[in-house]
């Protein structure tokens, strides 16, 4: 879930906050403030929210330097938005807003160690049962 002032503010778009399902897109002749600039980027791509799950000993925490490399061979860097240790999962998730283009691993660095991670769909637990 979007946390106000984390995942998502004034400053973030709908669609780079996971939130574009709220956006009623038809009948395409809708008009609404901010329409065009919101189909621009969907057309174009925008950033996008992610989720983390570190397996190691340690906590992802906001803030922290997310690395990966896209299709181009190009470093990528992102930003852990939120992030805590999960005692229903054992282990420490987080989300992430990141480039398009993020594989399914990546690297955090936390306390100038670099720590990998696994790219995941938001969402780590549902009626108590492990998503990840």
């Amino acid at each position: 879930m979007d946390l106000y002032g984390q995942e998502m503010d004034e400053t973030i778009n709908p669609l780079e906050a996971n939130m574009g399902w709220t956006i009623a897109w038809l009948p395409e002749d809708r008009q609404f403030i901010g329409r065009e600039a919101l189909e621009k980027l969907r057309a174009t791509g925008t950033d996008k929210l992610v989720g983390l799950v570190m397996r190691e000993k340690g906590v992802l925490r906001a803030g922290s330097a997310v690395h990966f490399t896209d299709d181009l061979g190009e470093l990528r860097e992102g930003v852990i938005t939120s992030g805590t240790f999960s005692p229903t999962l054992g282990f420490s998730i987080a989300l992430a807003r990141v480039p398009a283009g993020i594989k399914d691993s990546a690297i955090v660095l936390l306390r100038n160690r670099e720590i990998p991670v696994e790219v995941v769909k938001p969402g780590f637990v549902r009626s108590g049962k492990a998503l990840v």
